[in-house]
């Protein structure tokens, strides 16, 4: 193996699948392994913590190799989103993130205290989304990754992996980009491809018919004429995106896709 060359494994996690891929990143890349595994869980008492013990298990049948970098992508379902409207007045990182925590505590109580917090990197003037998870979630994670001696690199919400893979064809949009993940689509309102707004919603068998009636009421709550849609659907790649009236819908995907396997569709933006 080159010594330029670097073992990385890609994962993403849901409440029901996990995915991970292994690769060889270096002069010439090539895929190592590739393994999932779907779970159930009670729909009344969804964790994490079944999700952190089956990649544990993945993990372990992959013979992962020490220092191995490990990228982790976390389906919605495990995330609460948040957007900060802009402010007329200059906040430092660390009041912008008080006022993050204090906005998610308006709406969730104190739990948020359990959560661990992060914020999109924007100025002041324009609205900012952040993104909540569970601190014991991410410490279960880190221990894994002690557990293997690889080097955790990353622990982000699928909707980041997503803007940060299809930047291209997101950046100056005005209208909506619709996100569809295994059970959650999430519907985000675009200002020169900028989040201004992000609504998330389960997802169901006939989704389309309903997002019908989503993008009507988004109309009614959402001071926008703009009737853009980018369509974003792994997950459903074999499923035609349908038409509707009023609205001009565009389907992007990424430039390539190395993983055929449905089980795998929500780690096609990381690879």
């Amino acid at each position: 193996m080159s010594l330029l060359s670097v073992n990385q494994l890609i994962a993403v996690l849901g409440t029901d699948s996990i995915a991970v891929v292994s690769r060889l990143r270096g002069l010439s890349n090539r895929m190592l392994d590739q393994k999932h595994v779907t779970f159930t869980q009670n729909a009344e008492d969804i964790s994490w913590s079944l999700a952190t013990s089956q990649l544990d298990s993945i993990l372990a049948s992959m013979q992962v190799k020490a220092k191995s970098k490990l990228y982790i992508t976390l389906a919605s379902d495990f995330v609460r989103y948040l957007s900060l409207p802009a402010q007329q007045v200059s906040m430092s990182s660390a009041e912008k993130l008080a006022y993050a925590a204090a906005s998610y505590r308006e709406v969730y109580g104190n739990i948020v205290d359990d959560w661990e917090i992060k914020l999109h990197d924007t100025p002041n003037h324009m609205v900012t989304l952040a993104a909540a998870i569970d601190k014991k979630f991410l410490e279960a994670i880190k221990q894994i990754a002690s557990k293997y001696q690889i080097k955790l690199v990353t622990v982000q919400p699928y909707l980041m992996t997503v803007f940060n893979s299809l930047s291209s064809q997101i950046a100056k949009t005005n209208g909506y980009l619709v996100i569809v993940e295994f059970k959650r689509l999430l519907l985000i309102n675009l200002h020169e491809g900028n989040c201004q707004n992000i609504r998330t919603y389960p997802l169901a068998n006939g989704w389309q018919i309903e997002f019908k009636n989503l993008l009507m009421r988004e109309l009614l709550l959402a001071d926008t004429s703009h009737r853009d849609l980018l369509v974003y659907a792994p997950t459903q790649k074999n499923i035609p995106i349908n038409a509707i009236e009023g609205w001009q819908v565009k389907r992007i995907s990424t430039a390539k896709n190395l993983l055929k396997n449905y089980h795998f569709a929500m780690l096609e933006a990381s690879i």
